[in-house]
């Protein structure tokens, strides 16, 4: 677990948001913080927060977002499904349908990226 378990809630509650740009400034300052796996696991997020990011810099990036959203969730699933109590099952179950719709939006099919889509980081209940 990060350190300051406060600080993961603050940057789970900026990316929830829609905060991207602060959260993948909270993410990437709380993987510096920690090592291994931990450390790979808050970068990923910190990348997640970035494709999101892409939506709204210089009026949408799709093949960026597409990119990093594909990379983070790649990264994500090498992790259990509540790693730092973060709810990944359900994560990646979003993620799925947020692509599909990214990728679609990236070919043209439609002219804005549906935002609703957009998963939300939750944490699981502590046992």
């Amino acid at each position: 677990m990060p350190a300051a378990p406060q600080d993961l809630k603050r940057a789970v509650k900026l990316f929830n948001r829609w905060q991207f740009e602060e959260a993948v400034v909270a993410f990437h300052a709380l993987a510096e913080a920690n090592q291994g796996r931990d450390r790979d696991f808050l970068e990923a997020l910190s990348q997640l927060s970035g494709g999101f990011h892409r939506i709204w810099h210089k009026g949408g990036e799709s093949s960026a977002m597409v990119a990093m959203v594909e990379r983070s969730r790649a990264i994500l699933a090498g992790f259990v499904p509540g790693h730092l109590g973060v709810d990944l099952r359900r994560l990646d179950g979003e993620l799925a349908v947020c692509l599909a719709e990214a990728i679609s939006w990236r070919r043209g099919d439609t002219e804005l990226f549906n935002r609703d889509v957009i998963p939300r980081l939750e944490h699981l209940p502590e046992p």
